[in-house]
């Protein structure tokens, strides 16, 4: 993955986006991660970086993000990461690329904004192509079967890439958190953002629910390969190892930039 060694950094009101390298990016799908109800997308954006081993080129910085290392594979990360891998070229010129922004927390509600339009912001910079996120569905009582999946998009050309895919579109609802804020301004702005919402057991991390979004990022990735098959496989252990990270990971108090001292949770 060819990339400039030195490292950029960007700022966006209370945020900065420090580029650690510069790949270079081609038509690429932005998988946008953080826990929501059942931790699918958490799942998603962790399935999707170890099984295309894909390297982290920078993160999201601010004073009221949660202060803390992310320890992954024994090296200390930012709450906040960015990881990319090389762009695939198949017939016709046709290219492929994943990129994926992710937490292990969840944004106060006074950070969602900034940080959504942080993230569009670099996404434009970077000639991204597609946003996606993964949104669990509150679905108590209906634990057994397999999950059902909805999408939303910002514009024409996504919604008929929601057809496409053989994906049914909400007609009336909410989404909520980041998802929603980068629906609506990519709704403004003609960015083309797709919302996956999909059916998760609201008591326990839904890994069976996150490798039903596999599925659909795989169909969206012709040239890319994502197997859904390690998260069924390994669905129990895969949600308690989860659960035990993000209970040890969890402030025990969210608080927001009007708040001091600052904190991300």
């Amino acid at each position: 993955m060819p990339s400039k060694a030195s490292v950029t950094t960007m700022k966006f009101d209370d945020i900065s986006i420090v580029e650690e390298q510069r790949p270079e990016i081609a038509e690429a799908l932005l998988l946008v991660g953080f826990p929501t109800i059942g931790l699918v997308s958490s799942i998603v954006a962790n399935h999707v970086i170890r099984q295309l081993d894909l390297k982290r080129i920078g993160y999201f910085s601010s004073r009221y993000f949660f202060p803390a290392a992310v320890v992954i594979d024994g090296i200390p990360n930012p709450p906040v990461r960015i990881y990319a891998g090389d762009h695939l070229c198949g017939p016709g010129k046709q290219c492929q690329q994943v990129i994926v922004v992710t937490s292990e927390f969840t944004p106060p509600p006074d950070m969602i904004e900034p940080l959504a339009d942080a993230i569009m912001s670099w996404a434009a910079r970077r000639k991204v192509s597609l946003i996606v996120t993964v949104e669990g569905v509150n679905m108590e009582g209906q634990e057994e079967g397999e999950p059902s999946v909805a999408g939303v998009a910002s514009t024409l050309e996504a919604r008929h890439m929601l057809k496409e895919f053989g994906i049914e579109q909400m007609r009336d609802g909410m989404v909520g958190g980041i998802s929603g804020v980068l629906l609506h301004r990519g709704s403004a702005t003609k960015r083309a953002v797709i919302s996956l919402l999909v059916d998760t057991p609201v008591r326990y991390p839904g890994a069976r629910s996150a490798a039903k979004a596999i599925e659909i990022l795989d169909r969206m990735l012709p040239l890319i390969k994502l197997d859904p098959k390690p998260l069924y496989d390994k669905a129990t252990e895969i949600e308690n190892s989860i659960r035990e990270a993000m209970s040890k990971a969890t402030p025990k108090k969210e608080l927001g930039p009007s708040q001091q001292p600052p904190a991300y949770m």
